[in-house]
């Protein structure tokens, strides 16, 4: 059973995923969730979105990328994200399992419309990139003194 397995012809669960990750890219483009929020892919790193009343927080793990290859950009209410990571492959070893993404990344996120574009910041700290982005002070629920 296991010869089987072994000899399976990779290239139609490759067209699987290739697949799988395209229908994940138009799920994002409309702004819509994917559809699968748990499964591993390996076509890009996984991205975690909190959101707090002061400030939505976006966490990337983009271990072995070099900040530089990463560009941030913010228009309206919608920031991208997008960036690169070549793997060294070795000539002589042949591929058994792959788990980590490679390639090109490209993640648009719909904002909040009380997020503030002038106070962004993005830092990135072993591995993870953090784009912070505060809400602005007027849509912030405020506590009123009854006199």
């Amino acid at each position: 059973m296991f010869a089987r397995l072994n000899g399976f012809d990779r290239s139609l669960t490759d067209n699987f995923m290739q697949l799988e990750s395209e229908m994940d890219r138009l799920f994002q483009a409309a702004g819509l969730r994917s559809r699968n929020l748990t499964s591993n892919h390996s076509s890009q790193p996984q991205m975690h979105i909190g959101s707090t009343e002061s400030q939505v927080d976006i966490y990337l793990p983009v271990a072995g990328i070099d900040s530089k290859a990463v560009t941030i950009s913010l228009e309206g209410n919608q920031m991208t994200i997008s960036g690169q990571r070549d793997l060294e492959k070795s000539e002589s070893a042949k591929l058994v399992k792959k788990e980590r993404f490679e390639g090109q990344f490209h993640y648009q996120i719909n904002l909040p419309d009380d997020v503030d574009q002038e106070r962004v910041e993005a830092s990135y700290e072993q591995g993870i990139l953090h784009v912070k982005i505060a809400r602005r002070e007027a849509a912030k629920p405020r506590q009123i003194t009854i006199q």
